[in-house]
């Protein structure tokens, strides 16, 4: 059963959530709007900013053995990581903003993303939060707001990102890698700074 739990975490894991995230939205009925080429440019340049760049410093941390796994379970080790993530996030955000062109709501999802970042990276100095259930929760914050502004109901979506989510909480406590609380935490984090975003500009704006 670790196993599972095993490949649960790295399938599931944060450097991934933003991809997803762009697929979803290429494959959406926003995405008719949108060509071949842009489709593509979203989805390579998202995994760029948001998996390649991040995981430098963490595959360079594994080599040199200032870890020993790639989910950095020691919460002192996981700074540093965590503010190239930002700085890698920062550009993302510019990147959907000034080269994509986005919409509005979009770009302030990627200002979420960042923002929670930095959450999460403040409270990791004090205490342990599940990166693992930010990543998913800002996903799942992320769909709900853009069911939201479009006026859409993906119920069978929803209900798999919620399912997903618990299963990734599970696993992460099943491998004594975080708490029930933390987990919690980590998800809260990530939903509601990707999701109040956009929602609250949408409202503001009526």
């Amino acid at each position: 059963m670790l196993k599972f739990h095993k490949v649960v975490s790295f399938v599931l894991q944060p450097l991934l959530m933003p991809s997803i995230g762009v697929i979803l939205l290429v494959l959406s009925p926003l995405g008719m709007y949108f060509t071949v080429t842009w489709k593509w440019f979203a989805v390579i340049g998202t995994f760029l900013f948001t998996a390649l760049l991040p995981a430098t410093p963490i595959l360079m941390m594994l080599r040199n053995g200032q870890i020993k796994d790639l989910y950095i379970s020691k919460r002192e080790q996981r700074t540093m990581p965590y503010l190239f993530s930002l700085v890698a996030y920062i550009f993302w955000t510019l990147f959907m903003w000034r080269i994509l062109k986005m919409p509005l709501f979009l770009v302030l999802m990627g200002v979420g993303s960042t923002l929670s970042i930095i959450a999460i990276t403040l409270i990791n100095s004090r205490w342990k939060i599940s990166a693992h259930l930010s990543g998913i929760g800002g996903l799942s914050g992320g769909v709900f707001g853009y069911s939201y502004i479009m006026g859409i109901n993906p119920l069978g979506l929803l209900i798999l990102l919620l399912s997903l989510s618990a299963l990734t909480a599970l696993a992460r406590i099943e491998l004594k890698a975080h708490t029930p609380g933390q987990t919690l935490a980590g998800f809260s984090v990530g939903f509601l700074l990707v999701f109040l975003p956009p929602v609250l500009m949408l409202i503001l704006s009526k």
